[in-house]
């Protein structure tokens, strides 16, 4: 009998892991690439393929390596076929991606392959973790959350270190807190591994870092631990498992970093950090710092680069945030919040709710705690950050809370009153998915109104981050519009490489009448953000033609995170008719 229920269970989390793959693969097919992604398939290309590290220092490789790996077997060619090892990253980017011996939406996509697995995994991971802590029960309600989380889903398609956070911050949470019961030096090395690849993933990992340390005294005489030592032994035995844990994450961290500047000699290592720093406005006796720790050890002076960068701008900020209408350089308090709040599913919304409303005794137990304090610490990061561009920084918290939730729910309710609870939440996850599907990127709730209401509040990777591209592309044919419509909106290719017979704005000229289809991200920040990366007429033009849509215009078609617009003379004139809109 129990045989048969483990080999239940085993079918059921593969099935919901396969499940989840292949909803991210079917929206995957049409995603065109995002801003950071090709940026991010260069440096990747670079590290598997040239075996240097000077693009992109700003991000752990680990991600990076994924979808450098996928092009090893391809006729692509590395970037240092296009210019000399010490040339600026930048310089090589363009020739690297439209030069290249496959097209660049062939690249992105071979690129991306692994990245749905990423959510499998995380899946699984969920599963175990709970069970571990909580049962199965609680272990089949939190994976499935997990599996139908539109962002984790939409995510999962692209080339990034968002869900690849999540995943490896789940795993060495969870495994710090079973190895904290066990007092097993064998969980506490892999606990390790698992840290170490968080930190090579995404810096804020190491926020984590006190959180393992401390998680002996979160649980120091679990129900699984030894009973032979008295409870101070156990203790000192679980700080010195926390000791060897954060030693094998930094032998980790060392041996990523090294293994992607295996080609790099020292003093070109040197070279890479003083590059990237002076374009970070980084102090000059910082940077000496850096640069003289560089000489000490390349792979740690690479990684701290990169962390101090990264803590800078958390700190100065880097452009303009969008919340509820207003642009700033500054934090929003209320920022990710607000974000959890009308990004999440109303099922995922309940089951926090739930966490909390019924938690009494047992969300103060060591096994809550043990996943709740690193949520807590992640989400407070979060909060005080001055990246306030996407719910994807809260991604590492989702597994977490569905953990916790599930636990206490299954722990507080009868039998019965859970698997109803469970099944309805589960039910309505599904709903949400099936909802959002293929516009997974652009989910918000409906207690928010959708995307039309959640588009007043944020923008950004929560809605527009250049992935509906081709899929205008598509509509703009099929309509007969192609020739005539102005597109404004960005991605990771050419504005026009999916649609070339369309036609651009061009700063010395006036805007005039017509048709227009404009991203959300430059109805929200278009004036700074294409000031960035335009220049200041170009940037002014943007925040002009907003303005005359917003205040003339007639919205008549949406692709996704793309709306459709016809400005219309001074006189209006009837609207154009109107295509079947591809709703996000």
């Amino acid at each position: 009998m129990k045989g048969t229920r483990t080999a239940v269970e085993v079918a059921f989390v593969a099935l919901l892991s396969v499940v989840s793959v292949l909803v991210v693969k079917d929206h995957q097919r049409d995603d065109s690439p995002t801003f950071d992604e090709t940026y991010h398939l260069l440096a990747g290309a670079e590290y598997v393929l040239d075996g240097t590290f000077t693009a992109n220092l700003e991000h752990p490789p680990l991600m990076k390596d994924l979808a450098g790996l996928s092009l090893v077997s391809s006729a692509v060619l590395p970037p240092s076929r296009f210019a000399p090892r010490d040339a600026s990253p930048t310089g090589r980017f363009l020739p690297f991606l439209y030069a290249n011996r496959l097209p660049p939406d062939r690249m992105v996509a071979l690129g991306r392959r692994p990245f749905p697995w990423l959510l499998g995994l995380l899946v699984v991971v969920t599963y175990v973790a709970a069970r571990g802590l909580f049962g199965t029960p609680a272990a089949v309600l939190s994976a499935t959350l997990i599996a139908l989380e539109p962002g984790l889903v939409a995510h999962a398609g692209i080339i990034h270190t968002d869900v690849g956070a999540a995943l490896t911050m789940t795993a060495a949470v969870v495994l710090a807190a079973l190895s904290a019961r066990r007092c097993h030096v064998a969980w506490w090395a892999l606990a390790g591994v698992a840290l170490g690849a968080a930190l090579a993933t995404k810096f804020s990992a190491i926020l984590l870092l006190p959180c393992v340390a401390l998680s002996p005294l979160l649980d120091p005489g679990g129900a699984d631990a030894p009973t032979a030592f008295p409870l101070r032994a156990r203790l000192i035995r679980g700080l010195g498992g926390a000791a060897l844990a954060a030693a094998t994450a930094l032998a980790v961290v060392l041996a990523v970093y090294a293994w992607n500047l295996r080609n790099m000699s020292p003093e070109e290592a040197q070279a890479a950090v003083r590059t990237f720093l002076a374009t970070r406005d980084i102090p000059e006796r910082t940077t000496g710092a850096l640069l003289r720790l560089s000489a000490i050890s390349p792979p740690l002076g690479h990684y701290a680069a990169g962390l101090v960068s990264v803590a800078h701008l958390s700190l100065a900020g880097r452009g303009a945030n969008y919340f509820h209408g207003r642009v700033s350089d500054s934090p929003t308090a209320a920022y990710f919040p607000v974000a959890f709040a009308i990004k999440s599913t109303p099922s995922f919304l309940v089951l926090t709710g739930l966490l909390f409303l019924l938690g009494g005794r047992e969300l103060v137990s060591r096994r809550c705690l043990s996943v709740l304090v690193p949520a807590g610490v992640l989400l407070a990061a979060a909060v005080t950050s001055s990246f306030n561009i996407g719910i994807r920084h809260l991604f590492p918290v989702y597994p977490l809370l569905a953990i916790a939730g599930a636990g206490v729910l299954a722990a507080r309710l009868p039998a019965r009153a859970f698997a109803g609870a469970a099944l309805a939440l589960c039910i309505g996850s599904a709903a949400s998915l099936r909802a959002s599907h293929p516009f997974e990127m652009c989910y918000f709730n409906s207690f928010v109104g959708g995307v039309d209401g959640g588009s007043r509040w944020l923008s950004d990777s929560n809605l527009d981050w250049g992935q509906d591209m081709k899929r205008l592309g598509d509509l703009l044919r099929e309509s007969g519009w192609e020739r005539d419509t102005t597109v404004v909106a960005y991605g990771g290719l050419a504005t026009n490489y999916f649609m070339r017979g369309i036609r651009l704005l061009d700063p010395a000229s006036p805007i005039m009448p017509g048709r227009y289809a404009v991203g959300a991200t430059i109805e929200a920040i278009g004036g700074s953000f294409v000031s960035n990366i335009e220049g200041a007429a170009a940037g002014a033009q943007v925040a002009e033609l907003v303005r005359l849509l917003r205040s003339r215009g007639q919205r008549v078609s949406r692709v996704g995170s793309i709306t459709i617009w016809e400005l219309p003379p001074a006189v209006l004139l009837p609207p154009a008719p109107m295509p079947r809109s591809r709703q996000g």
